[in-house]
């Protein structure tokens, strides 16, 4: 069907016809995902239920997530993305469904018999197999980024010796360290010597820095025999 589904409309919207169109814009982006489908929220001041965009969910979850655990840690499943403000869904989703969804990257908003409504997935719209098709893992490479840029801004127009590149690599380790230990990443390297510096470097008044992370990965799959 090529029907467009509008704000009032009162067609119900088909996740077939969903992922075939989201499929067909071919984006290819590790800073996003998407969610499906939208939800009905109580407006408590006006006395009604409306309906929001999926979004709106995934933002209560990515914020709860930051609240209990770290951003590393995977804004989906019971633990950290159950919508309990959440009434009901515009669509309910069978485990087909969910399959047809996560096929096409994009994250299910299941409802459960007694657990309730969830987010039941964190793919982000990059095409190709990666650490970095999941949200958790972007926003990890995003937070270590952060950290690292703190660092480096510290140590801009001061001299060039030894002793401010070990103090960098010093203090980026005690940082990688902390999300380490909370489970952020498995294994990591901070570089800044000679291996990636010479003294063309040197003449541009220019200092190289490499972080080398291994990520820890979530559990997606439980297979009990």
């Amino acid at each position: 069907s090529n029907i467009r589904i509008y704000e009032d409309s009162s067609t119900r919207p088909d996740v077939t016809n969903v992922a075939k169109t989201l499929d067909a814009r071919g984006i290819d982006n590790n800073y996003s995902s998407t969610y499906f489908p939208d939800v009905l929220i109580d407006d408590s001041t006006n006395k009604r239920r409306v309906k929001v965009p999926a979004s709106v969910a995934a933002l209560a979850a990515l914020a709860y997530n930051d609240r209990v655990a770290y951003p590393w840690f995977a804004p989906a499943g019971f633990n950290r993305a159950s919508l309990d403000f959440v009434s009901n869904v515009q669509i309910r989703l069978n485990s087909d469904d969910r399959d047809i969804c996560f096929d096409s990257k994009i994250n299910p908003i299941a409802t459960f018999p007694r657990t309730g409504i969830v987010i039941f997935g964190q793919k982000t719209l990059q095409q190709s197999a990666s650490a970095l098709d999941r949200v958790n893992l972007r926003r990890l490479v995003l937070e270590v980024k952060r950290v690292v840029v703190n660092l480096a801004n510290k140590i801009v127009f001061e001299q060039n010796v030894k002793e401010i590149k070990d103090n960098f690599v010093s203090e980026a380790s005690v940082q990688l360290g902390i999300i380490q230990t909370q489970s952020g990443v498995e294994e990591f390297k901070v570089i800044m010597d000679e291996r990636n510096n010479d003294e063309t470097d040197e003449e541009l008044n220019q200092v190289n820095g490499r972080i080398e992370i291994t990520p820890t990965r979530t559990i997606e799959k439980i297979k009990i025999e």
